[in-house]
C-alpha cells in the first residue's frame, strides 16, 4: 500500500497529435558513439533517476536527433543553450550527439513502461528522481515496498 499520506493512483490514458519532420533512417553518427562510450564506460555515469550502472543508455535531451529538420538552431537553440560550445557547431548532429545534449539512463528510465523519459509527460517522469523514499510511484513497486 502507498505509504505516503493521501497518495493515490492516477490512471491516464494519453493521446497525442503532432507532426515530426521527416528524416532517413537513424544511424549512430562517430559523435554519437564517442560521447556514449566517454558518458557510460570512461566516466562510469550512473542512471541520472536511480543511480544504478546496470543497463545503461543515453538519452538526447534537449534535442532529439529525428526532430533535427525542425530545430532553429541558429537563433532559438543558441538563445536557451548560451553554455554550450557554439563554435564548434557545423551541423545538428554536433549539437544533439554532444555531451552537452545527452543524459545517462538505466533501461528502466529511458524505455520502460510507466518509467521511461520516452513514454511518460516529464512532470511525471523526473518525479522518480525526487521523490520520497517512502512514496510509492507505479503500481509495479507496490509489491517491493510491502
Amino acid at each position: 500500500m502507498p505509504q505516503v499520506k493521501n497518495e493515490h493512483e492516477v490512471h491516464e490514458t494519453i493521446e497525442i497529435d503532432v507532426f515530426y519532420p521527416d528524416h532517413p533512417p537513424r544511424k549512430e553518427s562517430a559523435l554519437f558513439t564517442k560521447t556514449k562510450h566517454h558518458l557510460v564506460h570512461v566516466l562510469d555515469t550512473p542512471c541520472k533517476v536511480c543511480g544504478t550502472k546496470e543497463k545503461r543508455e543515453v538519452h538526447h535531451f534537449h534535442a532529439e536527433w529525428a526532430d533535427s529538420e525542425g530545430i532553429d538552431f541558429d537563433v532559438k537553440m543558441r538563445k536557451l543553450h548560451p553554455n554550450f560550445d557554439w563554435s564548434k557547431f557545423k551541423e545538428p548532429s554536433d549539437f544533439i550527439d554532444s555531451e552537452y545534449n545527452m543524459m545517462v539512463l538505466c533501461e528502466k528510465h529511458h524505455r520502460g513502461k510507466d518509467h521511461g523519459i520516452h513514454l511518460l509527460p516529464y512532470p511525471f517522469w523526473i518525479m522518480q528522481e525526487i521523490q520520497k523514499t517512502e512514496f510509492i510511484y507505479s503500481p509495479d513497486e507496490l509489491s517491493e515496498a510491502e
